[in-house]
């Protein structure tokens, strides 16, 4: 009997903790086949062991212990890493990671993929010169890019340039049958407004407080009949918790720290809200929608490609008077959450399955080499 030899995939992170490209990594990771892939995660600054435990025991974990700034040393201990391991792929993930990519280069690894899940916290609109010439200057080393949207494909293929035979569309996509609401339950009195995410600048949590304030000015029962629970721990958690305290909001907002199972804070809230700068396709957002939420989201990124009338509400990045006019709008009028959270599920399992994107990614490990326009 032939014996059937496993690819090795070496996965490429920047911190392997709660995020939404994180949790792509895991599912995929869970749910490809193990007895033809063996999977091990460099984190380039760390990670930590709760979410490593959501791994199988057989996934290996590193750390490179990233400095802040130009660290020039993880390259040497990259280029270590990669000729003792030999992996048969290397699958780096957004630009933080992409420089690595010239290691594997040169260690001549097999098969090399690069994901784009959303652009740079510090280049939101994908137009910083810098980081455009550094993505033209190493796609050409990979065999293939994958973005997670239509809006990163078209940026990626017209606005980046990388060649359209090295472009692969693979949406984001959950278990619909773990992500689903309850059947019955009795909603608390209060409509709870929910978000998730990391408090960060990007994610632009201050506008959802913001927000909140001017719905209590639009509508003086609204305090009274409302709550807004944000999920999540950052660097802008201080900041928050003042301007929640300025505003005097102390008993309607809260900041409830970063959560490893999600299903139980989807389940308490009536509404998703977003209120992000720049995203690709928030994992977040297709875990709320498939368990019946309503979002109430920024325009940005690839969200569109998910959110329209009929199942949810987009509004522009930065317009905190419009989404106080939705939230009051929906306090009101709770059937409108009811009607519009059943069609937001019905969207998610259409078009954002977890079978689809794990096949599709099981496709691109299998597939033939690509031709480098360099080798």
């Amino acid at each position: 009997m032939a014996v059937i030899m496993k690819k090795k995939i070496v996965h490429v992170v920047l911190n392997l903790d709660i995020g939404g490209l994180e949790k792509v990594l895991v599912n995929c990771i869970n749910r490809l086949p193990q007895s033809q892939y063996q999977h091990e995660v460099v984190a380039l600054k760390g990670y930590s062991e709760e979410f490593k435990a959501l791994l199988p025991s057989s996934v290996n974990v590193f750390s490179l212990n990233k400095k802040d700034g130009n660290d020039w040393s993880i390259f040497a201990s990259f280029y270590k890493y990669l000729r003792c391991n030999k992996p048969d792929i290397l699958h780096t993930y957004n630009l933080s990671t992409l420089e690595l990519q010239l290691v594997a280069f040169i260690c001549r690894v097999p098969l090399r993929v690069h994901a784009e899940h959303g652009r740079d916290i510090f280049d939101p609109t994908g137009s910083n010169r810098k980081y455009k010439l550094l993505r033209r200057l190493l796609f050409p080393l990979i065999h293939n890019v994958v973005a997670v949207s239509d809006d990163l494909f078209q940026w990626l293929k017209h606005d980046v340039g990388v060649k359209k035979h090295k472009l692969l569309l693979i949406a984001n996509g959950i278990d619909t049958e773990y992500f689903k609401p309850i059947k019955e339950t009795v909603k608390a009195q209060c409509f709870v407004f929910g978000h998730v995410g990391r408090l960060a600048k990007i994610k632009n949590q201050k506008l959802l407080i913001d927000a909140f304030l001017h719905a209590s000015k639009i509508d003086s029962n609204f305090v009274h009949n409302a709550k807004l629970v944000i999920v999540g721990e950052g660097e802008c958690r201080g900041e928050l918790e003042e301007r929640i305290k300025e505003l005097n909001l102390s008993g309607s907002v809260f900041l409830v720290g970063a959560k490893i199972n999600m299903l139980d804070e989807y389940r308490r809230f009536d509404a998703f809200v977003m209120s992000s700068l720049a995203e690709g396709i928030p994992m977040t957002l297709l875990e709320a929608m498939s368990c019946e939420l309503i979002p109430v989201v920024t325009s940005v990124g690839g969200i569109p490609e998910v959110v329209n009338s009929e199942n949810g509400y987009l509004y522009d990045s930065g317009d905190d008077q419009k989404l106080a006019q939705i939230m009051v709008q929906l306090v009101n009028k709770r059937s409108l959450a009811s009607m519009k959270g059943k069609q937001a599920r019905k969207r998610i399992i259409d078009r954002y399955s977890e079978v689809a994107m794990v096949e599709a990614y099981s496709t691109l490990y299998q597939g033939a080499k690509t031709k480098l326009c360099v080798e």
